[in-house]
């Protein structure tokens, strides 16, 4: 299996998220998060895959946290 594809695609929306979230728009953050938490999960199945476990260990805790931020962003909203 090429996973080339999924990387380009998972670093592309990582580019494009951090973009938005780097304009300091605050509506449009949380978007920005759901499709950062996308690619996470893009590069932790590509992590598995590739059987890099501490890249994966990395991806799984920013998942976790992204969750953790988007609950405390719309707690604190």
């Amino acid at each position: 299996m090429n996973l080339n594809v999924y990387k380009w695609v998972a670093a592309g929306i990582s580019i494009s998220c951090s973009i938005m979230q780097a304009t300091a728009i605050i509506s449009i953050q949380w978007i920005a998060w759901i499709c950062l938490m996308v690619s996470v999960l893009m590069w932790t199945y590509i992590s598995y895959i590739e059987k890099d476990k501490a890249r994966l260990t990395q991806q799984i805790v920013f998942i976790v946290l992204s969750f953790v931020a988007i609950y405390n962003w719309f707690q604190h909203r």
